[in-house]
């Protein structure tokens, strides 16, 4: 058995134990071919495995990156690959994405949305699919550049894919990726995509609000509030861009109602200072009867400006929310919300992301929902 100890100045200094050596002898002998595992002091390279397998370095490279056309026994690039693994041997990513031209990286911009359990939920489990066919899923800052400078930059990291907004892409920086070979994959919410990208991505996000609006009509409400989040900026992609999509959806469901219904825009910031202050904006005598609160936060900020200023819910005013958080159970009455329900495997979306490396750009994108809004109704509408 192969043990380090801390070396000189840091390095390590290997020793062998007697029942190592025993070990060593009895591997071998099941095992033809197999030579005792070496001492090695540093980083384990591509030489070592090489020697410790008695074959060349080349068949090392091609036994660990599965190179297609190279001619060796199954049984040796198995071999090979369980001596790496026991000496602890990997290969360099830089040394590949040489060879290949690109990492095996998929980059996932960030942006100026906080991500909410449906989005962490969703990085977390593609993260761990991607990883399962050879890809590592990152997500990368600076949500403010501009779209060719952002382009740029992730370029730099030779990524195999980009999941991206396509609201964060031109037509310029689109083919900017393409032009190095980069998959594109649109996480998008109503922008048309823009062409170059292999799929997109949605999640129902302005059927959220279709679905809320037609229950609330469905109950006979006529003046529908609905909360549009008030941020700091105008020019970024935050949770007003999301609000405006869900907005879509309510007046789609107004469109198709059977009795005349009043939409109403209402701004809000996340607090209870800005819910007390919409609240006390609408007269006793003109009220709407229904507010679609955006998310569930918002909706559950108004419930408590509702009941301090001795409004009934649902009696006076329904309410409902979005994304069916434990949230909904917490407040009284319980909050009536909008959820989503997992359209598609995150397996198979990974699996359509590893194609997308390995394929052309389509003509026309296809639209892959993730998610299907449906509502969960309780106590509040």
């Amino acid at each position: 058995m192969t043990t380090r100890s801390p070396g000189p100045r840091g390095g390590d200094r290997s020793t062998t134990s007697t029942d190592g050596k025993a070990a060593s002898k009895r591997g071998s002998a099941h095992r033809p071919g197999a030579a005792a595992k070496p001492a090695v002091a540093g980083p384990v390279t591509g030489a070592d495995v090489a020697r410790a397998a008695g074959v060349s370095r080349a068949t090392v490279s091609y036994a660990m990156n599965d190179t297609a056309d190279a001619r060796i026994p199954e049984e040796t690039r198995r071999r090979v690959r369980e001596i790496a693994r026991e000496l602890g041997y990997e290969p360099r990513s830089d040394a590949r994405s040489l060879r290949r031209g690109h990492t095996d990286l998929v980059v996932l911009p960030t942006y100026t949305i906080p991500f909410g359990g449906l989005l962490t939920a969703f990085v977390n489990d593609l993260s761990r699919e991607l990883h399962r066919l050879g890809h590592t899923l990152v997500t990368y800052g600076d949500p403010d550049a501009d779209p060719m400078a952002a382009a740029r930059a992730w370029a730099a990291l030779r990524p195999a894919a980009i999941v991206v907004l396509p609201e964060r892409l031109t037509r310029e920086s689109t083919a900017y990726l393409a032009a190095r070979e980069i998959a594109i994959v649109g996480l998008a919410w109503g922008k048309a995509p823009i062409d170059g990208v292999h799929f997109v991505l949605e999640g129902e996000t302005g059927r959220s609000g279709y679905v809320a609006a037609e229950h609330l009509i469905a109950q006979g409400r006529r003046d529908i509030a609905v909360v549009i989040p008030r941020e700091g900026r105008d020019d970024v992609i935050g949770l007003a861009t999301l609000g405006r999509e869900r907005l879509k959806g309510v007046q789609e469901a107004v469109a198709a109602a059977p009795h005349p219904v009043r939409v109403r825009i209402v701004e809000m910031a996340e607090s209870p200072a800005s819910a007390a202050e919409v609240v006390a904006s609408w007269a006793s005598d003109d009220r709407p009867d229904a507010v679609f609160g955006y998310n569930d936060e918002y909706a559950a900020l108004l419930m408590g400006a509702l009941s301090d200023a001795g409004i009934r819910v649902p009696d006076d005013i329904a309410v409902t929310g979005t994304d069916d958080l434990p949230l909904c159970e917490m407040v009284r009455p319980r909050l009536t919300s909008v959820g989503f329900t997992p359209a598609v495997t995150l397996g198979a979306v990974a699996q359509r992301i590893a194609d997308a490396v390995r394929s052309p750009v389509p003509e026309e994108p296809k639209r892959v929902i993730m998610w299907r809004a449906e509502l969960r109704p309780r106590d509040s509408a």
